[in-house]
């Protein structure tokens, strides 16, 4: 399941599969419904159910199904709910299941601690119907206990949930209505969590109309597993890169929102076509390739390297400000240098102290 199309993938196959063979079984299901790879379907008996076992099996090789049949007392779980002999639900837990969730003495916010509380009574709520309601909501509370939680936060944060589950409400309140007519205009921040200054300093910046998210910070597994294949230096997007000159110290810094070795061509070509002033407008096309006509130093297509990469364009700016105005021998001309709020020059050094170069190599140009 490393790849994000694993799922649509699944789900692409499986419910052709099924399709087919609802469409031409001779005896299929009086009902049937799927969720990637789960199927429930509604047989007359177990002799029917193993038929259409096997003849759905018979429509590919390469994807086999097995047959889950109810329980003794008639139960059949699918997906995380527990379908009893009356047609009424329930939550369904794997006897694997260890009730191992969040621990309140975790360094996390409180509003991460209560939402296991929330999401728990919610699910509840959801999925039970009235006779098993009561069962899981004691289930749901003795958990939060054995995870640390306080008896009296406990019963307050489930009997919030219940009262919104009960009494649902289309009224939004003044903090939620301030909070929905600033939503475009709110600027967004993500800090790690601190659980001494975070509730402070959250509270200190939303007076300001900022709105502050918390992000989690690498734990073990991050660390020492990874699904996805790292993307190339050289096809990265959204960059600041560097390109050395080879006969002096001086640099070229610029950014970029396309896949970083098409920008390096078009350096370079610039340079070998003898064209780094756009001669209609007079404007720079390539700082880098400027320098080596105008000096006869040669540049170092093949040592360019990246700074810094982000997820989002927006930051592409800051990000080069702070290499430009930390990196003094830079090509670039600082009545050009992208525009930033005066906000940040008094860390733009510590930014610029963050970014660890990647060679590019590039073995393609010459040196």
């Amino acid at each position: 399941m490393g790849s994000p199309l694993t799922v649509e993938l699944a789900e692409i196959r499986t419910s052709y599969i099924e399709e087919l063979a609802l469409n031409t079984s001779p005896d299929p299901p009086n009902s049937y419904r799927h969720f990637v790879d789960d199927g429930l379907g509604d047989f007359r008996d177990r002799q029917h159910a193993e038929s259409y076992l096997l003849f759905i099996n018979s429509l590919s090789s390469d994807l086999q199904y097995t047959l889950e049949h109810p329980a003794e007392d008639g139960s059949l779980p699918f997906l995380d709910v527990l379908i009893h002999p009356d047609k009424s639900t329930s939550v369904y837990r794997k006897p694997t299941h260890t009730n191992l969730y969040l621990k309140y003495n975790s360094s996390t916010n409180n509003a991460t601690k209560d939402s296991v509380i929330r999401s728990l009574t919610r699910r509840a709520y959801n999925l039970c119907s009235p006779q098993h309601l009561d069962a899981e909501l004691t289930t749901v509370y003795n958990i939060c206990l054995s995870n640390g939680f306080p008896p009296q936060r406990t019963t307050t944060i489930m009997d919030q949930v219940k009262t919104k589950m009960e009494r649902p409400t289309t009224n939004l309140s003044h903090r939620q209505f301030k909070k929905l007519l600033n939503n475009d205009r709110s600027l967004k921040v993500s800090l790690p969590y601190h659980p001494t200054i975070g509730k402070p300093l959250k509270s200190l910046l939303n007076k300001h109309d900022i709105d502050v998210t918390y992000s989690s910070s690498p734990n073990l597994r991050s660390l020492l597993t990874s699904t996805k294949t790292s993307t190339p230096p050289s096809t990265t997007p959204n960059v600041i890169y560097e390109i050395p000159c080879k006969d002096c110290d001086a640099c070229y810094i610029g950014q970029t929102k396309r896949p970083l070795i098409k920008r390096i061509k078009e350096h370079e070509a610039c340079y070998r076509n003898n064209r780094a002033i756009d001669e209609s407008t007079g404007n720079i096309k390539s700082a880098a390739a400027l320098h080596s006509l105008s000096t006869g130093h040669t540049i170092s297509w093949n040592s360019t390297s990246i700074l810094t990469s982000t997820s989002s364009s927006s930051n592409l700016d800051l990000l080069e400000q702070a290499a430009i105005t930390s990196f003094k021998l830079s090509l670039n001309r600082i009545d050009r240098a992208p525009t930033v709020n005066t906000f940040w020059t008094p860390i733009m050094d510590k930014i610029s102290s963050t970014y660890k170069r990647r060679s590019l190599q590039i073995s393609s140009f010459p040196s």
